[in-house]
């Protein structure tokens, strides 16, 4: 089994791939990569960075905690509606364009042909791909905004950005083409969820059960990713360019366990991970479905 440093794609003198042949009905005109082979390879040289930047993003949101610690926090009120509604747009664009491809492949040619298949380097959903792995980057900036509002923030917030952050970047060191089901998933669940951010910060009341749907979706993301998984590992020709699929199991796995956690932690593992007695107090006066709901992140 091949090494996390280890990596068949664009390799010495290979220069082929295993991916789709969808063709997109129209594209624009910079919806392509132009040196997808160049683009690869820098992936592979410096994947690594994203533990790097890991390090460096938890170091400066404990920093920015220390220094607010005597502070009122910001409102930020319109910087913080902006921000969910561009993440909003974007995840929304983003899982109409990528999932075409992804979409046809799965309903035509079967769930073993999507296993096996990635995106075509050349076509839009490569772009697309290109910018999901950029967005990961950008979105660590969530933290911030909860930091400087003074926020309850838990420690499975930080693992969230960084576990996705990174396993998305060594995914494109070799096109991952499972990979494309949860570039899928997670388009679909940020543009729910940012759709929700900006209404709630806008100040629109929503329902109860609002709240409660986008904490299915997120859930929901988990099973299927997991479903995902298992489809993965039964498939016996998964070809040589995707057998960093395989490799890269125990890290989704644990990513996808951490969805899991994430979505039930108000109910079994209340106070766990909590920063500060505020939360877990505030945990503890609420029924079981209002508890659910509260770990999505208080916008007003």
């Amino acid at each position: 089994m091949l090494g996390i440093n280890e990596f068949e794609i664009y390799q010495g003198n290979r220069t082929d791939t295993l991916h789709s042949n969808y063709v997109y009905k129209y594209s624009l005109p910079f919806e392509r990569i132009n040196d997808k082979v160049a683009w690869t390879i820098f992936f592979q040289q410096h994947w690594h960075h994203s533990i790097t930047v890991s390090v460096l993003y938890y170091a400066f949101v404990r920093l920015v905690q220390h220094l607010m610690r005597n502070r009122p926090p910001f409102s930020l009120r319109t910087p913080l509606l902006l921000w969910n509604a561009a993440l909003a747009l974007f995840s929304v664009i983003g899982l109409l364009r990528f999932s075409e491809d992804f979409g046809h492949n799965l309903f035509n040619n079967g769930i073993t042909y999507s296993l096996c298949h990635s995106c075509n380097p050349d076509s839009v959903a490569a772009f697309w791909s290109l910018l999901f792995a950029v967005s990961k980057l950008v979105e660590l900036g969530d933290t911030l905004f909860i930091v400087l509002r003074k926020r309850p923030l838990i420690f499975l917030h930080y693992y969230h950005h960084v576990a996705v952050l990174v396993y998305t970047v060594h995914s494109g060191t070799e096109h991952t083409a499972p990979g494309q089901a949860f570039i899928s998933m997670n388009f679909l669940a940020h543009s729910v969820m940012y759709t929700y951010y900006a209404l709630t910060v806008y100040g629109l009341k929503l329902p109860r059960w609002v709240a409660m749907s986008v904490t299915i979706i997120q859930t929901t993301q988990m099973f299927l990713g997991v479903r995902r998984l298992i489809d993965c590992s039964e498939a016996e020709d998964v070809g040589r360019d995707q057998m960093s699929a395989k490799r890269g199991q125990p890290v989704l796995g644990v990513h996808h366990l951490h969805h899991f956690c994430f979505s039930v932690r108000p109910v079994l593992c209340r106070g766990l991970f909590v920063q500060g007695k505020e939360e877990k107090s505030a945990l503890g006066e609420r029924n079981l479905y209002a508890q659910i709901a509260a770990i999505i992140p208080r916008a007003n």
